[in-house]
């Protein structure tokens, strides 16, 4: 049968969502890190967020990929520019995750600490019965498997747990005080999503971030009805509401009302536009989360 022009879009288009072959995936994703990181480069100037983009010459990118899990590369500009600007102002803490599965979006957050600085990881690992959406199903030895093949194992605390269970006094204590980067991929609910905000908000340091995992993601709409729920109904105290200043890369950064503007023009310049989220004004990332879902998948 002979091949139509239509026949051989639909063939095409079937193996485009199939998605990259691995050796293509990790090339996209070290080009997209270095479009990211020529674009922020001018716009943080600090020898620290340059070193960290160095990373890359070390194959970093190349290797993170191979690890199971999501974290867009890009992003790491981003993170950069936040401890860059956490730095700027003594903001000083822990670094922390709240789901790590096997540790793929966990390492870039280990290596951006500071000498003393702790990391905690949040999981219920093993213990399935509490992954209620089975957004992630967690493994203790994989995911410190990954700390030690990037030398981040250092001073990393896992508290192995159902984490809408976990106290903040539990969370201080394994952080060894509050947090100042905070990772939020736990069970994907909206209940749950609500619980791991309100845990989170307890557990930040002053000047403190938070950053939401599919936080616009169609395939799991629980994370922002949570978020939502979060942003209108939690009290109204400086130190017990977290707001969104930025989205992008599929996550929603959060801080506190305080610090919304600071964090805001910290990563502006890294921004496409601005934009109304939740009734607040945010910074708008290039990438959202379907190009970092198929990039990753």
């Amino acid at each position: 049968m002979r091949s139509t022009p239509a026949m051989c879009f639909l063939i095409a288009f079937s193996s485009a969502v199939r998605g990259p072959s691995d050796a293509g995936r990790r090339i996209a994703a070290a080009g997209r890190l270095r479009s990211a990181s020529a674009a922020a480069a001018s716009h943080v100037a600090d020898a620290r967020f340059a070193a960290l983009l160095a990373l890359d010459s070390a194959g970093m990118v190349a290797r993170i990929e191979t690890v199971p899990g999501f974290f867009e590369p890009a992003l790491l500009p981003v993170l950069a520019a936040l401890d860059a600007r956490q730095r700027d102002l003594d903001v000083r803490g822990a670094v922390g995750e709240i789901g790590v599965y096997h540790g793929r979006s966990f390492v870039p957050l280990a290596l951006l600490r500071r000498e003393g600085e702790a990391a905690v990881a949040v999981d219920c690992f093993e213990e399935q019965q509490h992954n209620r959406d089975e957004s992630g199903c967690g493994n203790e030895a994989a995911f410190n498997a990954t700390l030690e093949r990037f030398c981040c194992a250092h001073d990393v605390v896992s508290v192995a747990c159902d984490s809408t269970q976990l106290a903040p006094a539990d969370l201080l204590a394994a952080a060894r005080g509050p947090i100042r980067l905070l990772s939020v991929d736990g069970s994907h609910t909206e209940e749950a999503v609500l619980a791991d905000l309100s845990l989170a908000a307890a557990a930040l340091a002053g000047g403190g971030v938070v950053i939401l995992d599919d936080a616009v993601n169609a395939d799991w709409p629980g994370v922002v009805s949570g978020l939502a729920r979060h942003v209108f109904e939690a009290g109204e105290g400086e130190d017990q509401r977290l707001l969104p200043f930025a989205l992008g890369y599929n996550k929603a950064f959060l801080c506190t009302a305080r610090w919304q503007a600071v964090y805001g023009e910290a990563l502006a310049p890294l921004g496409r536009k601005r934009a109304r989220f939740l009734g607040h004004d945010c910074a708008v990332l290039p990438l959202g989360w379907i190009a970092a879902h198929f990039a990753n998948d």
